[in-house]
C-alpha cells in the first residue's frame, strides 16, 4: 500500500478582498482575473459574515477503523470526496486579502476572527502596521503580509494567490490506494501539470481513480485526458493486453513505447474492445522509463451533468444578465 499521498487536483477558487478604500479595491479588481470568482468588500463586517458562511474547512479523510479495512479488502481505488462532483467547489474561499487599517475592525482582528477558516490569510499594510504584522505572522494569525506602498506588491500578491489556490486544492485531492495513481503524485509529473496551468493549456484538472488518468478542461470547457505511466504501469498494461487476447498491433506498439492507448472510461484493455484510441507518447522529463500523453475527449465522453469552470462562468454571467434585464 502506498503512503496515502493526495493526488494532484486543481480548480479555480474564490478570493475575498477586504479594504474600506473603494478606490484601492477597484484597483485590485482590475488587476486580478476570474472576476466572477472574487468577492470585494468595503464593509469588513459584511465580509466576515460572508467568509464564515462559506468556509467549509478541509475535508477530513479517515484512514483508520472501517475505512482502513475497506482499503485492505481492496474495495476502492481512492479515499476522500471527489471534487469534480462538487458543484460548489468554485465558491470555496482559497484566500482572504485584508487591509490592516480599517475603521470598524482592523485587519489583524479580522483575521483572528476567521483563524479556523481553512484558507490562506494575507494582510496588506500601509506606512504603519509593520510591527503588528510581524507579530501576527509570528503568532500564526496570518500567512503573508505585503506593503501596499511597495511598487512590486501586485506581482507579489499574484504569486501568493496562485500558491494559495494550489494549496487549497492540494488539501482536497483524493487519496489513491493500492498504489493506483502513484505516478501522478511524482514531482516530475506534477511539474508538467503546473507548466500547463501556467501556459493556459488547462484551467482545471482532476485525477479519476477508476480510469487512473487526469481529466482536464481548458478555458472553453473542452475536455482532455492526461495519462502518465512509469515502467511498472507499462508492464501492467502490456500484460493486460496479452492476457486478454488483444490485437497484435496494440501489444507491439506498447512494447515499443510508440504511443499510449486511451481506454476511457476503463483503466486498461478489456477483451473484445474494438475502439482503442491512441495518442503519441512523450518521455516525462528527468524520469527514465516514464511516458505521458495528452488526448482530447469529446463532450459526449463526459457525464453531461459535470460542471466545468467554463460552464460555471457561463451560468454566473447568465444570472447577472438576467438580473440586469429583470
Amino acid at each position: 500500500m502506498n503512503s496515502f499521498v493526495r493526488q494532484p487536483m486543481f480548480h479555480p477558487a474564490s478570493v475575498v478582498f477586504v479594504d474600506d478604500n473603494a478606490d484601492f479595491l477597484d484597483g485590485l479588481r482590475g488587476a486580478v482575473s476570474d472576476r466572477e470568482l472574487n468577492r470585494f468588500f468595503t464593509d469588513s463586517r459584511a465580509a466576515l459574515d460572508f467568509i464564515l458562511s462559506r468556509d467549509r474547512g478541509v475535508p477530513r479523510t479517515r484512514i483508520a477503523g472501517s475505512d482502513y479495512s475497506d482499503v485492505e479488502r481492496g474495495g476502492a481505488h481512492a479515499l476522500g470526496r471527489d471534487a469534480l462532483i462538487d458543484d460548489a467547489r468554485f465558491d470555496d474561499v482559497a484566500a482572504v486579502v485584508v487591509d490592516y487599517e480599517m475603521p470598524a475592525i482592523d485587519g489583524i482582528r479580522f483575521l483572528r476572527s476567521i483563524n479556523d477558516a481553512a484558507c490562506t490569510k494575507i494582510l496588506l499594510t500601509g506606512a504603519a502596521g509593520d510591527s503588528e504584522a510581524i507579530n501576527a505572522f509570528n503568532a500564526g494569525l496570518i500567512d503573508f503580509y505585503l506593503r501596499k506602498g511597495d511598487p512590486t506588491m501586485p506581482g507579489k500578491l499574484a504569486a501568493v494567490l496562485a500558491g494559495a489556490k494550489k494549496k487549497h486544492c492540494k488539501l482536497r485531492g483524493c487519496i489513491g490506494v493500492h498504489d493506483v495513481g502513484a505516478t501522478y503524485c511524482d514531482p516530475r509529473v506534477v511539474r508538467l501539470l503546473d507548466d500547463w496551468l501556467a501556459e493556459g493549456r488547462c484551467v482545471e484538472y482532476y485525477w479519476r481513480p477508476d480510469q487512473n488518468v487526469i481529466l482536464m478542461f481548458d478555458a472553453q470547457g473542452n475536455p482532455s485526458v492526461f495519462v502518465a505511466w512509469d515502467e511498472d504501469e507499462w508492464a501492467f498494461q502490456c500484460d493486460t493486453v496479452l492476457d486478454a487476447g488483444g490485437p497484435d498491433w496494440l501489444l507491439r506498439a506498447l512494447e515499443r513505447r510508440e504511443m499510449m492507448p486511451l481506454f476511457w472510461p476503463s483503466q486498461a484493455y478489456r477483451p473484445g474492445a474494438s475502439d482503442v484510441r491512441t495518442a503519441p507518447s512523450a518521455p516525462v522529463p528527468d524520469w527514465e522509463g516514464a511516458y505521458y500523453c495528452l488526448a482530447p475527449l469529446a463532450l459526449s465522453d463526459i457525464d453531461p451533468t459535470t460542471l466545468s469552470f467554463a460552464k460555471w462562468q457561463e451560468a454566473k454571467r447568465g444570472a447577472v444578465t438576467a438580473a440586469i434585464e429583470g
